[in-house]
C-alpha cells in the first residue's frame, strides 16, 4: 500500500516536473537551500550563543527570530516535500533519507528544549548540554540530506 501511494505521488504532475522539467529541479532545490541557510543560521547562532559566543548577545533576543526560523522550516518543509517527489519509491526506503527525517525533527524538539532552558534560566551546563545535542542533531540532518544524492541503497 505503502509503494502504490509513493508510485502515484512520484508520477504526479508534481514528481514529474521536479524530474522532467528544465528548472523544476534547479528551482526546487535552491528554495531548499535557501530555506535550510535561513532556519540553520537561526538554530546554530542560538545554540552556539547559549555554547558561550557572543557573549554580548542575550540568547532571549533570537525570540524575535524564530519567526525568521519558522518561514524558513515551512520553505524547507515545501520544497522538500516536492524534492521529494521526484524520487518518492527511492527515498522513502533509504537510509540517509530516514535518517535525515528523524535528525530534523529532534533538532526542531531540541530546539524548543534549547529556548526553554534558556527561559527558565537553568544551569549553564545543561544549557550547554541541550545547544550541543541540538546542533549535533541539525548538522546530522544536513549532512545525511547531502549523501542522499550519493548513496542511493
Amino acid at each position: 500500500m505503502i509503494m502504490e501511494f509513493l508510485q502515484w505521488y512520484e508520477s504526479g504532475p508534481v514528481g514529474v516536473f521536479v524530474r522532467e522539467s528544465l528548472w523544476g529541479y534547479p528551482f526546487v532545490l535552491t528554495s531548499h537551500a535557501i530555506g535550510m541557510a535561513t532556519v540553520m543560521g537561526v538554530s546554530l547562532m542560538l545554540c552556539m550563543r547559549v555554547m558561550g559566543y557572543a557573549k554580548g548577545v542575550s540568547p532571549l533576543a533570537f525570540d524575535k527570530l524564530f519567526t525568521v526560523a519558522w518561514a524558513g522550516f515551512l520553505l524547507n518543509l515545501w520544497s522538500g516535500i516536492m524534492l521529494f517527489s521526484g524520487s518518492a519509491t527511492m527515498y522513502f526506503y533509504q537510509w540517509t533519507f530516514q535518517l535525515k527525517i528523524g535528525a530534523i525533527l529532534t533538532g526542531g524538539v531540541l530546539l524548543k528544549v534549547v529556548m526553554n532552558s534558556v527561559r527558565a534560566n537553568k544551569s549553564e551546563w545543561i544549557q550547554k548540554f541541550w545547544a550541543a545535542l541540538c546542533m549535533t542533531s541539525w548538522l546530522v540532518g544536513v549532512t545525511t540530506g547531502r549523501l542522499m544524492a550519493y548513496i542511493t541503497a
